[in-house]
C-alpha cells in the first residue's frame, strides 16, 4: 500500500480533491510540513508528488529519530504534467506517472567497485603544470605528482614537495583508481631527485644543460662532468637503463591532462580523468571535480553478456562488431580463442549507455539497468493507468535523465517552468515522459513493444550533447523501425527521433505533432524476457495480427534498410557447391545441412545478419538480404539450395555434388596425382581415393 502526498505548489496547479480522491496540500514543504512528518510515522510506502523539495524532505526524514514508512519516493507532476497549457487535461498522465513512481524497486544488479586514494597525476607542458601546481594545494584530498611533457616553462618554479617526472607520454590506460601511465624519460636528469642546485650547469663545458635542467643530447659531447658535479645527489645518470631513453611506468588514481589533445580520444573518457587546455578557472573546476572522486565508490554493472549468442566471429573471421563500433568509452574489445570470436567488456570503463545492447542483433549483450522485463512492466502499467483514467492517444517520450548523457530531464523541467511563466506551452497532456539512464539503451524491440502495449507513438529525445556514436545508432534504429512499420502497413511516424537543444525547441516540436489513435485496439500483455530475438518476433506477430493498417501492407518479403537485424540470404546456385562452410560458420543455427543429402536449409528467424556466412563462403555465393519475410516462412527451415548427389565411382556412396566436383577439378585437376586414369579419383570418396592410390603403387 502506498500513501501519496500531493501539493499544488501554492495553487499553481489546477488540482481538485474530487478528481484525485484525496486531500490536496498547498505548501507541503512549508507550513503544511507537519502532514509529511505525520506520514513518516505510517508503516506503508510514501510517495511525495514533488521533486524540487526532495532534499528538504529527505533531510527531514533523516533527522527523525524513527520513521515507520517502508520507503520514500518522489515524482514530478508539476513540470511534467500540470505546468502546461493543457493542465486541465493532464490528470490521466499524472495518475500514470504516480503509478510508475509507486512501483516496487527494480531487482538489484551486481555492482562494480572503485577505490581511489587521491593519487593524482598532472601531465602537460611545464607552463600549464606550474600554474596548476599553485592551485592543487587548495585540495587536501589530492596527492599530486607531475609529468612534464615539454619544457616551455621554468621547471624551477615547480614545487619541490611534489614528485616531478619529465619525458614523452607513451600511453595512458585504465580508469578511476587504476590509471597506468607509461612515458619515455629522454632526460638523463631525474627531476624527482634533482635539487636544482645548478652545479651541473656550471660544470657542463658545452652549455648543453638548460635552466629547466634538461640536457640537449645533440650538444652533449659525453664529457660527463655534470655527473661528477652531481655525485653527492646522484640525479644524473647516462648509463642506467631506467634513466636515459627508457620507458617508465606508474599507477595513479586520478589524471588531470593539460595537453593540447587529450590522452583518451574516445567520446566518453573514463571516470577519474579530466582534460583541459584552458585557463586557470577551467583547471580549478577540473581539480574540484577530481577531489570529489577520492574514496570508495560503487556503480551498477549495467550489462549481461552471453558469449553463446554472440555473432562476433567464427573460424577466425569477424562477423558482427556493432558493439565495438558503438561503444563511446572503448570498454569493449575483441577476443578470439581457437578461431571463435567473442567480446570482453571492462565493467569499470562502461558508463552504462546501453548502446551495445541496442545494436546487438542476437541479444548476446543485454542492458540490465533496468532489465527488459522491468521496462515492459513499467510501460504496461503507465499505459494501462493512463487509459483507465480517461487518457487518449498516449505518446511515450523516452529521454536520458543523467547529466553526463544529455540531461533530458533538465530540458523537460525547464520546459515546464517556461510554461508556468507563459513563455511556452509545456508538455502536451498526452506526452508521458519516461526517463532512462541513457536514451540509447532502448531500441527497436522496446519501441515496437510500446506500440503493442497501447501507445499511439514513441518519441526518442536527444539533446545534441550526446556522443555522436549514439546519435548515429539511434538514427539507424529509428530508420529500421519505421521501415518495419511501413512494411506492415502502419504509420511510420509512430516512432520518431526528435532533437531538442533547449526547452523552447522541444516545445515547438512536441506541439507540432498531430495526435493519432493507438496502433492496436487491444493492448498486448506479453513481456520482453531475456531473449531479444523472441521479443522482437512477439512484437512483429502482434502488430501483424492486431495492428490497424493505415496503408496497404507491403507484399512480403519486403526490403528493409541495410543494417537491419532482420533479413535473409541471397544465394547464387551457379556458384554454390554445397560445401557447407556456411553452416559451420553460422553462430545462430540459421543455416542447416541435409545430413546425407546435399541440401542447404535456412531458418530466417534465426538469422541476425552478421555476415559470417558471406565472409566464409569460398565461392562468394552468398549475400545478405535485409528484409521482412512472412512470419510463417521465417519460422520454417526452408530449402534454399539442393543438388543431385555425386556418388563414388568405386563404392557408390554419395559424397558430394557435381558443382563441388567441377570446383575441385578447377582447383587441383592439374596436380600430378590426378593425371590420366588417376583423374577418376576425383569422382571417388576420400576413402576409396586412398585405396585406389595404394593399389596403383602396388
Amino acid at each position: 500500500m502506498t500513501k501519496c502526498l500531493i501539493c499544488s505548489c501554492n495553487k499553481t496547479m489546477p488540482l481538485l480533491e474530487k478528481d484525485l480522491g484525496q486531500p490536496i496540500h498547498q505548501a507541503l514543504c512549508r507550513h503544511e510540513v507537519g502532514n509529511y512528518l505525520n506520514a513518516l510515522d505510517m508503516s506503508e510506502d510514501l510517495l511525495v508528488a514533488c521533486t524540487q523539495e526532495r532534499p528538504l524532505f529527505s533531510a527531514l526524514a533523516e533527522s527523525k529519530e524513527k520513521i515507520a514508512a517502508t520507503s520514500i519516493k518522489f515524482v514530478n507532476i508539476r513540470e511534467t504534467a500540470f505546468w502546461s497549457s493543457q493542465a486541465d487535461q493532464a490528470l490521466p498522465k499524472a495518475r500514470a506517472l504516480m503509478a510508475l513512481a509507486s512501483m516496487p524497486a527494480a531487482d538489484p544488479v551486481p555492482s562494480v567497485t572503485y577505490l581511489s586514494r587521491g593519487r593524482l597525476l598532472i601531465v602537460g607542458p611545464a607552463s600549464r603544470v606550474a600554474k596548476v601546481c599553485d592551485l592543487v594545494k587548495y585540495f587536501e584530498s589530492l596527492k599530486p605528482s607531475v609529468l612534464v611533457t615539454s619544457d616551455d616553462g621554468p621547471f624551477a618554479l615547480l614545487p619541490r614537495d611534489l614528485p616531478v617526472f619529465a619525458g614523452q607520454l607513451v600511453s595512458l590506460t585504465g580508469y578511476l583508481g587504476a590509471f597506468v601511465i607509461r612515458w619515455r624519460q629522454t632526460n638523463p636528469i631525474d627531476l624527482d631527485v634533482c635539487t636544482r642546485c645548478g652545479a651541473c650547469l656550471q660544470a657542463c663545458p658545452e652549455n648543453a644543460i638548460t635552466d629547466n635542467f634538461q640536457i640537449n643530447l645533440d650538444r652533449c659531447k659525453a664529457h660527463r662532468q655534470c655527473v661528477s658535479a652531481c655525485d653527492s645527489v646522484g640525479a644524473i645518470r647516462f648509463d642506467r637503463t631506467d634513466r636515459s631513453e627508457s620507458s617508465r611506468e606508474e599507477v595513479f588514481d586520478l589524471v588531470l591532462d593539460l595537453s593540447n589533445e587529450p590522452a583518451f580520444a574516445q567520446a566518453d573518457p573514463p571516470r577519474g580523468f579530466r582534460h583541459t587546455a584552458g585557463d586557470e578557472v577551467e583547471a580549478y573546476k577540473a581539480l574540484a571535480d577530481l577531489s570529489g572522486q577520492v574514496g570508495e565508490f560503487e556503480k551498477p554493472k549495467f550489462f549481461n553478456y552471453d558469449a553463446r549468442l554472440c555473432a562476433h566471429g567464427r573460424n577466425g573471421q569477424v562477423g558482427c562488431r556493432l558493439c565495438l563500433d558503438t561503444c563511446s568509452t572503448s570498454a569493449i574489445r575483441s577476443e578470439f580463442v581457437d578461431g571463435r570470436g567473442r567480446v570482453d567488456v571492462n565493467p569499470n570503463l562502461c558508463l552504462g549507455c546501453g548502446a551495445c545492447s541496442t545494436v546487438c542483433p542476437s541479444g548476446a549483450m543485454r542492458f540490465s539497468y533496468p532489465s527488459a522485463d522491468r521496462i515492459a512492466e513499467e510501460l504496461r502499467l503507465v499505459l494501462r493507468t493512463y487509459e483507465q483514467a480517461g487518457g487518449k492517444s498516449p505518446s511515450i517520450l523516452f529521454f536520458g535523465q543523467t547529466e553526463e548523457f544529455g540531461d533530458g530531464r533538465a530540458l523537460i523541467e525547464g520546459l515546464g517552468r517556461q510554461a508556468q511563466r507563459g513563455r511556452a506551452s509545456g508538455l502536451p497532456a498526452n506526452v508521458i515522459p519516461m526517463g532512462q539512464h541513457h536514451v540509447a539503451s532502448l531500441g527497436i524491440e522496446v519501441w515496437l513493444a510500446s506500440l503493442c502495449y497501447g501507445a499511439s507513438e514513441v518519441l526518442v529525445m536527444v539533446t545534441g550533447r550526446e556522443a555522436s556514436e549514439y546519435l548515429t545508432i539511434l538514427n539507424n534504429q529509428v530508420n529500421v523501425a519505421r521501415a518495419i512499420l511501413t512494411v506492415l502497413g502502419l504509420p511510420a511516424d509512430s516512432i520518431a527521433l526528435i532533437r531538442a537543444e533547449d526547452a523552447l525547441d522541444l516545445d515547438a516540436q512536441l506541439h507540432d505533432r498531430p495526435k493519432k489513435p493507438p496502433l492496436v485496439a487491444l493492448a498486448a500483455a506479453f513481456t520482453l524476457g531475456r531473449d531479444k530475438r523472441t521479443a522482437l518476433e512477439s512484437c512483429l506477430e502482434y502488430l501483424v495480427r492486431h495492428g490497424t493498417p493505415s496503408i496497404t501492407p507491403a507484399e512480403l518479403p519486403a526490403a528493409l534498410p541495410v543494417g537491419s537485424p532482420l533479413g535473409g540470404l541471397t544465394l547464387d546456385e551457379q556458384k554454390c557447391t554445397l560445401c557447407m562452410s556456411c553452416v559451420g560458420a553460422c553462430p545462430e543455427g540459421a543455416l542447416k545441412d541435409g545430413g546425407d543429402r546435399p541440401i542447404l536449409a535456412f531458418i530466417e528467424r534465426n538469422c541476425v545478419q552478421c555476415g559470417l556466412c558471406v565472409r566464409t563462403c569460398p565461392e562468394s555465393a552468398l549475400s545478405l538480404d535485409p528484409r521482412l519475410a512472412p512470419l510463417s516462412d521465417r519460422r520454417e527451415a526452408l530449402t534454399i539450395h539442393e543438388a543431385e548427389p555425386l556418388c563414388c565411382l568405386r563404392c557408390g556412396r554419395p559424397f558430394g555434388t557435381q558443382q563441388a566436383l567441377r570446383a575441385m577439378i578447377a582447383r587441383i585437376g592439374s596436380h600430378p596425382a590426378f593425371q590420366g586414369d588417376a583423374a577418376r579419383r576425383l569422382e571417388m570418396c576420400s576413402d576409396c581415393r586412398v585405396v585406389d592410390m595404394v593399389e596403383k603403387e602396388l
